[in-house]
């Protein structure tokens, strides 16, 4: 309970932080410019998460067991292969972002840039923060976050006040705070950036192994949660996906519990696998996702009665034209991702991460084949009912994937 209290605490600084941004960028700039922001923020998740699934997830299972003796030089070998994954990707979003400013949005394109320009900073704090849960430490993690806090904030706050704020401004304040972040945890990890071969194609054998599965799964998740964002410039206009991305932010501080915890919860899973086997791994699962489940039946209720009041408070008035049926949606989607969230943790810790990528691939057609549709034809209602079918499709084929488990 403490350890998971410390990761909760280190999840609330973050993103708390990013949360507040959001919403301070939703108050303050114009619908479609805050929807640029949201179109560029999707495709920095997307490099998120494939940057998770072949780094930090597999860190999570072979830093607290294989390396665990050699902890430092696994940590270094990881940071270099996150600049080898980070600066390519860069690049080629800035490219992308010289495209899309000349033929189709000029604040989307800068967007982008910015992020090609702030995305790796960015990362690597994910991935250092992450290596104190390998080593379920959360606390360090959780000690970077204050300067992480004030630098962002004090600095978004200072570009409102001077007139200067645009959305490629608030991702270089993002880079600036990850920078010191990053800088505080590096000295207290101390990682060993030697040049040894084998163990650097030792790790990259292991990360591979096991994290193809979870690329090709994290690419789905993406979809999932990210393509109605892309989606709806073309359906209903660029501000609609800054309405879609005002709204979700109501469920983003349930949404980082969830990955707070989760963070936790796997290499606790996996250890309880490796001493007492596959039976109690199940148990203690459960338990969590029983938790999880009580804490979004709170915010559901808390969503629902206050509806009104969050929107007057967070955004002063605006957005409330979408106060019925899209916040009933939402109030619901937390029981399903954190659901589908702690199902596919228990996967993972039973290195099961193929059953984990069939599953997402069930939910990402659902998605694909009829989210899109509901997206074109009801708009931010259709986007959010995508999303939330797409989980429990997700759901349904990981209870099946244990039932399964649980006969062999």
């Amino acid at each position: 309970m403490r350890k998971g209290s410390l990761a909760v605490l280190d999840q609330g600084l973050f993103a708390g932080s990013n949360f507040l941004v959001n919403v301070l960028l939703a108050r303050w700039l114009a619908p479609v410019e805050y929807g640029a922001f949201a179109v560029a923020f999707a495709v920095f998740m997307l490099v998120g998460v494939l940057h998770t699934a072949v780094l930090t997830e597999p860190m999570l299972i072979f830093g607290p067991a294989k390396y665990r003796e050699r902890f430092s030089e696994y940590l270094g070998a990881l940071v270099r292969g996150h600049f080898a994954v980070t600066l390519p990707g860069s690049a080629l979003i800035a490219a992308i972002a010289l495209l899309v400013g000349r033929f189709y949005s000029f604040a989307v394109g800068r967007a982008l840039f910015a992020l090609a320009v702030a995305g790796p900073f960015i990362l690597l704090l994910w991935l250092l923060r992450r290596a104190f849960y390998a080593r379920l430490s959360p606390g360090w993690a959780a000690s970077a976050g204050t300067a992480y806090v004030a630098i962002l904030v004090a600095s978004v706050f200072e570009l409102h006040g001077s007139g200067r704020l645009t959305v490629a401004r608030a991702f270089l304040a993002m880079a600036t705070a990850s920078f010191v972040a990053t800088l505080m945890l590096a000295l207290r990890l101390r990682p060993a950036l030697g040049r040894d071969s084998t163990h650097l194609r030792r790790v990259a054998e292991d990360h591979w192994g096991y994290g193809r599965w979870s690329l090709a799964t994290a690419g789905a998740v993406w979809l999932n949660g990210s393509v109605y964002l892309l989606v709806l410039p073309a359906f209903v206009g660029l501000a609609e996906s800054g309405t879609l991305r005002a709204l979700t932010n109501l469920i983003t501080p349930a949404s980082n519990c969830i990955t707070a915890l989760s963070a936790m919860l796997l290499p606790h899973l996996s250890r309880v696998r490796q001493s007492f086997g596959t039976r109690s791994t199940f148990q203690h699962m459960w338990v969590a996702l029983a938790v999880f489940l009580f804490g979004s039946a709170i915010q559901m209720g808390f969503l629902l009665i206050y509806r009104l009041e969050l929107l007057q408070f967070l955004y002063g008035g605006k957005y409330k034209q979408h106060d019925a049926m899209p916040f009933i949606l939402l109030s619901l989607l937390p029981f399903a991702t954190s659901t589908a969230g702690i199902l596919g943790t228990g996967l993972q810790a039973l290195e099961r991460p193929d059953q984990v990528f069939k599953s997402c691939i069930v939910g990402t057609s659902v998605s694909v084949i009829a989210g899109i549709a509901l997206a074109a034809t009801c708009g931010v209602s259709g986007a959010v009912a995508g999303s939330l079918i797409s989980s429990l499709a997700t759901t349904y084929m990981m209870l099946r994937c244990y039932r399964k488990l649980a006969h062999e």
